[in-house]
């Protein structure tokens, strides 16, 4: 009896010691940042400078960037610290997967037209975190041992000079549209948060159906009025409020350990989602899922965690897989989506009646893959997953969250 229960305890504990044993194994992210350029314009009571920079990831596991900060930092006394002064401000989360690099350009803006590079020293912070939680690359750069060259005849600083040409309007508000991409049809919308609701959702659809005129629609034969409303998932989970930052998750000791059991391609390689989703489908839920889990990567199958685990863990998006704001926030699995498209349909058939409508949540990637979380009618599902394997909707910053599937 006593061989019985300690065979048991060992097969039992059998996935944290595979946790453990890839916890001291494997390895994060490394970054390193260089200075490739450093450019300066003397203006009539000013200068411009502008630095471009690359990093790169020499690790083995990619790093996801939530922000940079660049910086002057005066080696004289009595000189204050000059900032980057740009009217609007915000550093887009870059995921570097390993072995890649990325640019970026720093520009400053400083009174007087007599600077002097040996009075400065700059620096780059990073806030970035891998397999392991959040933490800060800082570098130092001495000004100098660097050669500044003007950019006047340069068009690509001249167009990172100009900083009126960011619009924030323009980038968050650019109005509801519909775009015709192979045969389907994206609704544009606004940037739309876990301030909004269904009913707001619902207006939209409304809206983005009242534009759908026969001119978009005749090429495709369109006799039946049926159409298909396909709706992201991260847009039902955002209106649920399914979302938190980064900022405010503290990963558990069982997060920071058995994250890394999952691969650079899965959301729960990060301690963040992870940690979210262990308190959505509950502790035992997420362990006993890693033995059939372990058992198909032993015999070469791939995905058998996640048949166990549920929807809930497959579908969560990590920190830079959704539009901003929203690229530092975790956005778990909607609830009961099922339900949530009966009652999408059902409003949107109260208010329109022109066409006869189903509603699709799904999951869709730029890799082809279209799950289908929730359905009014699952009749439709493969015809679905055919229109969006090119991912119309986009996981950047398209702003196009619903389609609409014309069904002939």
């Amino acid at each position: 009896m006593l061989y019985f229960l300690w065979a048991l305890a060992l097969f039992l504990l059998f996935p944290l010691f595979i946790a453990l044993i890839l916890y001291f194994i494997r390895r994060g992210s490394f970054l390193d940042v260089k200075l490739i350029e450093s450019r300066m314009r003397v203006l009539n009571d000013r200068s411009m400078l502008i630095f471009e920079f690359e990093i790169e990831n020499r690790g083995t596991f990619h790093s996801i960037i939530l922000d940079c900060d660049v910086n002057l930092l005066p080696v004289v006394p009595n000189r204050r610290l000059i900032y980057n002064n740009k009217k609007f401000y915000y550093f887009d989360t870059i995921i570097l997967k390993k072995n890649k690099k990325s640019r970026f350009y720093a520009q400053f803006e400083i009174p007087g037209v007599n600077f002097n590079k040996n009075d400065f020293v700059l620096f780059v912070k990073f806030l970035y975190y891998d397999l392991k939680p959040i933490r800060f690359f800082y570098k130092e750069f001495e000004l100098s041992t660097y050669q500044f060259k003007d950019f006047d005849n340069n068009k690509d600083f001249d167009n990172n000079l100009n900083s009126d040409s960011f619009s924030y309007e323009e980038s968050f508000s650019n109005g509801i549209k519909i775009i015709d991409t192979n045969s389907v049809f994206c609704l544009k919308t606004n940037v739309i948060t876990h301030y909004q609701s269904i009913d707001y959702l619902v207006i939209l659809i409304q809206k983005g159906l009242s534009m759908l005129d026969e001119e978009h629609l005749k090429k495709e034969n369109f006799v039946n009025k049926k159409i298909l409303v396909c709706i992201a998932e991260s847009l039902i989970a955002i209106i649920q409020r399914r979302v938190r930052s980064v900022y405010e998750v503290h990963p558990s000791l069982v997060s920071l350990i058995f994250n890394h059991y999952f691969n650079e391609d899965s959301s729960l390689s990060s301690p963040y989602a992870l940690e979210l989703v262990i308190r959505d489908i509950g502790f035992l839920r997420f362990y006993f899922s890693l033995f059939p889990g372990i058992l198909g990567r032993i015999i070469g199958f791939s995905g058998w965690f996640y048949i166990f685990a549920g929807r809930k863990a497959a579908a969560v998006d990590d920190a830079g897989g959704t539009i901003r704001p929203f690229d530092k926030f975790v956005v778990l699995a909607p609830d009961k989506p099922n339900s949530v498209a009966s009652d999408i349909k059902k409003m949107l058939q109260e208010r329109n009646s022109k066409y006869d409508i189903e509603v699709v949540i799904v999951d869709a990637n730029d890799l082809g893959k279209v799950d289908v979380l929730g359905t009014t009618n699952e009749e439709y599902n493969q015809a679905v997953i055919e229109a969006l394997k090119t991912n119309p909707q986009g996981n950047d910053d398209q702003q196009t969250p619903i389609v609409f599937i014309p069904i002939s």
